[in-house]
Protein backbone atom coordinates (compact mmCIF):
# COMPACT_ATOMS: atom_id res chain seq x y z
CA UNK A 1 0.00 0.00 0.00
CA UNK A 2 2.75 2.10 0.97
CA UNK A 3 4.12 1.89 -3.00
CA UNK A 4 0.93 2.95 -4.12
CA UNK A 5 0.89 6.17 -2.30
CA UNK A 6 4.33 6.97 -3.39
CA UNK A 7 3.91 6.66 -7.20
CA UNK A 8 0.44 8.49 -6.99
CA UNK A 9 2.27 11.38 -5.09
CA UNK A 10 4.94 11.60 -7.80
CA UNK A 11 2.32 11.47 -10.88
CA UNK A 12 0.79 14.25 -9.52
CA UNK A 13 3.59 16.46 -8.66
CA UNK A 14 3.91 15.71 -12.41
CA UNK A 15 1.09 17.12 -13.69
CA UNK A 16 1.30 20.49 -11.17
CA UNK A 17 4.39 21.48 -12.95
CA UNK A 18 3.13 21.01 -16.49
CA UNK A 19 0.18 23.20 -15.33
CA UNK A 20 1.95 25.69 -14.66
CA UNK A 21 3.90 25.38 -17.53
CA UNK A 22 0.57 25.99 -19.48
CA UNK A 23 -0.79 28.86 -17.32
CA UNK A 24 3.16 30.61 -18.45
CA UNK A 25 2.59 29.95 -22.18
CA UNK A 26 -0.78 31.30 -21.46
CA UNK A 27 0.09 34.63 -19.92
CA UNK A 28 2.62 34.94 -22.55
CA UNK A 29 -0.25 34.71 -25.66
CA UNK A 30 -2.64 36.78 -24.09
CA UNK A 31 0.48 39.37 -23.42
CA UNK A 32 1.61 39.37 -27.24
CA UNK A 33 -1.85 39.93 -28.16
CA UNK A 34 -2.42 42.88 -25.68
CA UNK A 35 0.19 44.48 -27.25
CA UNK A 36 -0.31 43.92 -30.59
CA UNK A 37 -3.49 45.52 -30.41
CA UNK A 38 -2.14 48.50 -28.02
CA UNK A 39 0.27 49.00 -31.83
CA UNK A 40 -2.74 48.87 -33.39
CA UNK A 41 -4.90 51.02 -32.06
CA UNK A 42 -2.10 53.29 -31.53
CA UNK A 43 -1.55 53.03 -35.69
CA UNK A 44 -4.74 53.75 -36.49
CA UNK A 45 -5.06 56.97 -33.74
CA UNK A 46 -2.43 58.11 -36.17
CA UNK A 47 -4.08 57.55 -39.06
CA UNK A 48 -7.16 58.84 -38.18
CA UNK A 49 -5.52 62.48 -36.48
CA UNK A 50 -3.49 62.51 -40.26
CA UNK A 51 -6.80 62.31 -42.10
CA UNK A 52 -8.41 64.71 -39.94
CA UNK A 53 -5.36 67.45 -40.57
CA UNK A 54 -5.69 66.67 -44.18
CA UNK A 55 -9.46 67.55 -44.02
CA UNK A 56 -9.04 70.82 -42.35
CA UNK A 57 -6.66 72.04 -45.40
CA UNK A 58 -9.15 70.62 -47.58
CA UNK A 59 -11.89 72.29 -46.32
CA UNK A 60 -10.01 75.06 -45.90
CA UNK A 61 -8.83 75.78 -49.45
CA UNK A 62 -12.66 74.76 -51.06
CA UNK A 63 -13.11 77.93 -48.35
CA UNK A 64 -10.88 80.35 -50.24
CA UNK A 65 -11.89 79.09 -53.46
CA UNK A 66 -15.98 79.36 -52.83
CA UNK A 67 -14.79 83.57 -51.26
CA UNK A 68 -13.35 84.11 -54.76
CA UNK A 69 -15.80 82.85 -57.04
CA UNK A 70 -18.92 84.66 -54.63
CA UNK A 71 -20.28 87.91 -55.24
CA UNK A 72 -18.73 90.07 -53.39
CA UNK A 73 -20.60 93.52 -53.78
CA UNK A 74 -19.52 96.40 -53.94
CA UNK A 75 -15.99 96.00 -54.20
CA UNK A 76 -15.53 92.93 -55.30
CA UNK A 77 -12.04 91.45 -54.79
CA UNK A 78 -11.50 89.39 -58.17
CA UNK A 79 -12.59 91.36 -61.55
CA UNK A 80 -14.00 88.84 -63.62
CA UNK A 81 -14.59 91.85 -66.67
CA UNK A 82 -10.84 91.63 -67.77
CA UNK A 83 -9.22 90.31 -70.96
CA UNK A 84 -5.62 90.43 -70.27
CA UNK A 85 -4.44 86.25 -70.09
CA UNK A 86 -1.56 87.46 -68.76
CA UNK A 87 -3.00 89.06 -65.57
CA UNK A 88 -2.92 86.93 -62.46
CA UNK A 89 -5.16 87.93 -59.42
CA UNK A 90 -4.96 86.87 -56.26
CA UNK A 91 -7.09 86.86 -53.32
CA UNK A 92 -6.28 85.48 -49.97
CA UNK A 93 -8.95 84.59 -46.61
CA UNK A 94 -8.78 83.46 -43.47
CA UNK A 95 -10.03 80.15 -41.90
CA UNK A 96 -9.45 79.05 -38.50
CA UNK A 97 -6.85 76.35 -38.19
CA UNK A 98 -5.44 76.82 -41.61
CA UNK A 99 -2.27 78.86 -42.94
CA UNK A 100 -1.51 80.63 -46.15
CA UNK A 101 -4.97 80.01 -48.03
CA UNK A 102 -4.45 81.80 -51.34
CA UNK A 103 -6.22 81.66 -54.96
CA UNK A 104 -4.74 82.84 -57.98
CA UNK A 105 -7.04 83.46 -60.79
CA UNK A 106 -6.35 83.84 -64.37
CA UNK A 107 -8.30 84.49 -67.88
CA UNK A 108 -7.80 81.10 -70.04
CA UNK A 109 -10.13 82.63 -72.85
CA UNK A 110 -13.58 84.31 -73.86
CA UNK A 111 -16.24 83.06 -76.39
CA UNK A 112 -19.19 84.44 -77.38
CA UNK A 113 -22.77 82.47 -77.48
CA UNK A 114 -24.86 81.62 -80.61
CA UNK A 115 -27.77 84.18 -79.57
CA UNK A 116 -31.66 83.58 -79.52
CA UNK A 117 -33.58 83.36 -82.94
CA UNK A 118 -34.81 86.76 -82.64
CA UNK A 119 -31.41 88.59 -82.25
CA UNK A 120 -29.01 86.80 -84.23
CA UNK A 121 -25.21 87.94 -83.42
CA UNK A 122 -26.11 89.19 -79.81
CA UNK A 123 -25.69 86.26 -77.65
CA UNK A 124 -24.20 86.35 -74.27
CA UNK A 125 -20.13 86.60 -74.23
CA UNK A 126 -18.31 84.39 -71.37
CA UNK A 127 -14.93 84.53 -69.77
CA UNK A 128 -13.64 81.15 -69.09
CA UNK A 129 -11.19 81.52 -65.85
CA UNK A 130 -8.80 79.12 -64.34
CA UNK A 131 -8.77 79.38 -60.30
CA UNK A 132 -6.17 77.37 -58.13
CA UNK A 133 -6.15 77.52 -54.60
CA UNK A 134 -3.77 76.59 -51.92
CA UNK A 135 -3.57 76.35 -48.54
CA UNK A 136 -2.04 74.29 -45.00
CA UNK A 137 -2.88 73.34 -41.41
CA UNK A 138 -1.44 75.32 -39.17
CA UNK A 139 1.22 72.94 -38.27
CA UNK A 140 2.01 73.01 -41.86
CA UNK A 141 1.92 68.93 -41.66
CA UNK A 142 -0.93 68.76 -44.61
CA UNK A 143 -1.37 70.84 -47.45
CA UNK A 144 -4.10 71.13 -49.95
CA UNK A 145 -3.67 72.06 -53.59
CA UNK A 146 -6.78 72.16 -55.70
CA UNK A 147 -8.27 73.73 -59.09
CA UNK A 148 -11.64 74.82 -60.57
CA UNK A 149 -12.95 76.48 -63.48
CA UNK A 150 -15.61 79.02 -63.55
CA UNK A 151 -17.36 80.30 -66.65
CA UNK A 152 -18.44 84.16 -65.85
CA UNK A 153 -20.47 86.24 -68.30
CA UNK A 154 -18.74 88.93 -69.70
CA UNK A 155 -19.21 92.44 -71.29
CA UNK A 156 -17.77 91.17 -74.65
CA UNK A 157 -14.67 89.11 -75.82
Amino acid sequence: MNTFSHNKKIHNTEQQGFVLVLALIMLAVLTLIGVSSMNSANIELKATANAQQHQIAFNGVQSVLEFVLSDQGAAPVIDYQIMDKSLVQTATTTVPKVSNLTASVKLTGCTKAEGSSLEEGKGFSYNFFDIQGSGANTSGTAKSLQGQGVRYPAASC
